[in-house]
């Protein structure tokens, strides 16, 4: 049966920020979190939502009940339609199709009729199916689209940033080797969409709050209109407005929750490959890794240590069980290299083999996803059949967080890597279905919250493979299991952008590729010239053969790679303080240069190039056998290169590149980079020698404000033990402000002033008050 909404004959306001209208099949309810934060709910009569699905649409919105509005609502009557009314937003309910338009500061940002009285479309914005005698329901939205609408988010996708023209399902897929290019699903799928329309001026972003989403139709099956299609409900959606995409992206966060700063270290570089503790010599093949990254004098936090610790000698992961065969004695292991100040990141898995040990113990507590028959579930796993421990079970919970604890946090591991946690469920009868795109975000919640249980003011380091909207309330990730090609090299970096623009701005990839061949030199040069500007630098991988990619792999690129680590480190502070802005105010850490510069039409959202934080062009190089490549600078602006010469911007720029182990970037007038000088190692972020370089003004009447935090690279943002600095360059003078300061004192430090153009001069940062400003003529 079908059911829709029209004739709408009443609205009335309720509760304050709740507009109902009542019309023929059932009530719209448009609440106002803000004026820029618009929820669109449809309740249809005789189609009941269950309470589960129900749940988890207020989990993924949890954060929003801290919203108060300050603006009046106002609601008009006209002869075709509602109007409502609150500060910029104006929503037309249309009476006859119950049809929602959004207007923010005078343009339609969403919604409105689809096609014309000529075109044989949908009258309708959601219809709804049910079957006779049966509580399920099928709901399909459908939205006009424009002509120049682009439209960006959704998670790990793969193929351009711009999502237009395409179809993606909304399934977390274990989807090792993909093709980034095209494969679909990958692991993460995040419900939200940011529209961008240049010729029209539109900027809106759309949150559908459910658990049980099918798919996004972004004009693969009609010029006229997008789709999305739900099972169960609720039937809603969340409209996030604002003057640009950053201000969409605040306040997509503010609804799903702001990203979780993780602990400075957790920002350098990492070994990690599944062969080291694949081999029956898997405590040997570690402590020669730290051994020989200690020769070699490479910069190394630590280590992700993958699954085989946990591979018994039956070939099968047993989730928690170390092979004492391998780690005699694990506790002691774990402990000297925390000792040692490396941090560890612990590979683990939610599925429980039924040939482990501890399975029935599991299943006679109930702690595992249940069967329709109250049995354990079971679903084929890594390794056989296995069944899942149930995160909505709170005893189930708890007991998985003290394992944790007993088995790694208790002997000095500081990091947790939730893998392998897509829950590929497709038996839609089961009750776990409801909520199985929730999965990896109850896991990582886990997680988290052992972490803050013992140090409730230290930040937590958690990584998650899956995820949905909300994830980065808890963890980072990264793009899984990558392809040693540069395809793969290639699409990855346009995927870093779609990480960011879906509210996901912690990621990386895996360096040289995870699967397939083993990368060739030139391009694991290249992949790690990518990551010198981001937020993981890691080369991981998996072979056959037992050979791991390491800096090392080719004698002639180690000189290379070693620099491109230096580097990464020597950017730390402009690094780590962009993580610091993703956190508090929502940006991206790798932005598209399309989006950034909406003005300039020049700009392709397929470029590969990307700005990194608010001031940094980031180049690279994605094909084989190129030593040089060509950068498009965004125009009414002028650029500097890494030797201090000016661009003006609105041109090409033909750039030397070969694979070694410099990197070529570009940075914006007013820009002020604070870098490390010899920082080799992230103990906190109060580096001892601070060189922050100058880029003068010569736009004229131009004024460039920018950031810099420092604080012990552990501590809560609530604690207060953190200090930011503001810089304002305008032409000819730089000012420095000391806008807050909280951070614990260090001796001996000292902040360099470097001018492009060779002016230098330096001073002592902790002669500064709080509060306190410091002029300085430059000369550009």
């Amino acid at each position: 049966m079908k059911h829709i909404i029209h004739t709408l004959h009443s609205c009335t306001l309720q509760d304050g920020n709740t507009v109902v209208a009542t019309g023929t099949g059932g009530q719209l309810h448009i609440t106002f979190h803000t004026q820029e934060i618009i929820e669109v709910s449809y309740h249809f009569d005789s189609v009941p939502v269950d309470e589960t699905l129900m749940e988890a649409s207020r989990y993924i919105t949890q954060p929003a009940s801290s919203l108060v509005l300050d603006q009046p609502i106002v609601i008009t009557e006209e002869n075709h339609a509602f109007v409502l009314t609150c500060g910029q937003s104006r929503i037309v309910l249309e009476r006859r199709y119950a049809s929602v338009s959004l207007w923010y500061g005078g343009i339609l940002q969403h919604g409105g009729r689809v096609g014309t009285a000529d075109t044989v479309l949908p009258d309708y914005q959601i219809r709804c199916f049910t079957k006779p005698d049966s509580p399920d329901s099928f709901g399909r939205f459908n939205f006009p689209l424009f002509s120049a609408d682009e439209f960006y988010g959704l998670g790990d996708k793969s193929g351009s940033p711009n999502r237009r023209g395409r179809r993606f399902s909304m399934f977390n897929r274990d989807s090792l080797g993909y093709d980034a290019a095209n494969s679909d699903p990958l692991y993460k799928s995040v419900p939200f969409l940011l529209r961008i329309n240049k010729e029209d001026r539109v900027t809106c972003g759309l949150l559908f709050n459910q658990s049980q989403i099918r798919l996004f139709d972004l004009g693969r099956e009609s010029p006229y209109f997008f789709s999305v299609e739900v099972e169960g409900g609720p039937y809603s959606y969340v409209a996030l407005l604002g003057e640009n995409y950053h201000e969409v992206l605040k306040n997509y966060y503010s609804v799903t929750g702001f990203p979780a700063l993780p602990p400075l270290f957790s920002f350098g570089f990492f070994g990690s490959s599944m062969n080291y503790v694949e081999s029956d010599d898997a405590e040997k093949r570690i402590l020669a890794y730290f051994s020989t990254i200690e020769k070699h004098q490479i910069p190394c936090e630590g280590m992700y240590v993958s699954s085989g610790y946990l591979k018994s000698p039956d070939g099968k992961r047993y989730t928690f069980l170390w092979n004492k065969e391998k780690f005699p004695d694990y506790k002691a292991f774990l402990t000297s290299l925390s000792k040692r100040g490396y941090n560890l990141c612990m590979n683990i898995k939610p599925g429980i083999l039924t040939s482990h040990p501890w399975y029935e113990e599991l299943k006679e507590k109930g702690y595992l996803i249940k069967d329709q028959d109250g049995t354990p579930y079971e679903e084929f796993f890594w390794g056989g059949e296995a069944s899942f421990i149930d995160f909505n079970n709170t005893e189930a919970k708890q007991w998985w967080k003290q394992q944790l604890k007993e088995q790694y946090l208790n002997h000095g591991c500081t990091g947790i890597w939730n893998d392998n946690n897509e829950l590929e469920l497709e038996d839609f009868a089961l009750e776990a279905y409801k909520t199985k795109s929730l999965y990896p975000i109850k896991m990582a919640e886990a997680s988290y919250e052992v972490f803050k249980e013992a140090q409730p003011d230290r930040r937590p380091w958690i990584y998650s493979r899956s995820g949905y909207a909300g994830l980065q309330r808890f963890a980072r990730t990264w793009s899984g299991d990558n392809v040693s090609d540069w395809k793969s090299l290639h699409y990855n970096q346009l995927m870093g952008i779609g990480f960011g623009l879906s509210g996901l701005p912690y990621f990386g990839h895996d360096l040289g590729g995870f699967f397939g061949a083993f990368p060739e030199e030139e391009l694991l040069v290249r992949s790690c010239q990518s990551a010198v500007f981001q937020g993981r630098f890691v080369i991981h991988s998996w072979r056959e053969d037992g050979n791991p990619t390491e800096p090392w792999s080719y004698p002639t690129a180690l000189g290379s790679i070693r620099s491109l680590i230096l580097e990464h480190y020597r950017f730390m502070p402009y690094i780590y303080t962009c993580a610091y802005e993703a956190a508090v105010k929502g940006l991206p850490l790798e932005r598209s240069l399309h989006l950034e510069f909406p003005e300039d039409a020049s700009i392709s959202p397929n470029s590969v190039h990307s700005l990194f934080g608010p001031s940094l062009l980031k180049v690279l190089i994605t094909e084989k056998g190129k030593q040089n490549t060509t950068v498009y600078l965004p125009k009414d602006l002028w650029w500097y290169d890494q030797d201090g010469n000016a661009w003006n911007g609105g041109t090409e720029v033909s750039v030397s590149y070969p694979p070694g182990g410099e990197i070529r970037w570009f940075a914006k007038e007013g820009a002020v980079i604070p870098t490390a000088e010899g920082c080799t190692h992230l103990q906190d972020a109060l580096f001892e020698h601070v060189v922050l370089l100058v880029f003068p003004i010569k736009t004229a009447t131009k004024q460039i404000s920018s950031t810099y935090f420092e604080d012990d690279g552990v501590s809560e943002l609530h604690t207060g033990r953190y200090t930011v600095w503001e810089y304002c360059v305008t032409e000819g003078q730089l000012t420095i402000t000391k806008a807050k300061g909280g951070a614990p004192s260090k001796k001996n430090r000292i902040v360099t002033v470097r001018i492009a153009g060779g002016q230098t001069f330096s001073f002592d940062p902790d002669t500064f008050e709080a509060g306190a400003s410091r002029s300085y003529a430059i000369e550009g």
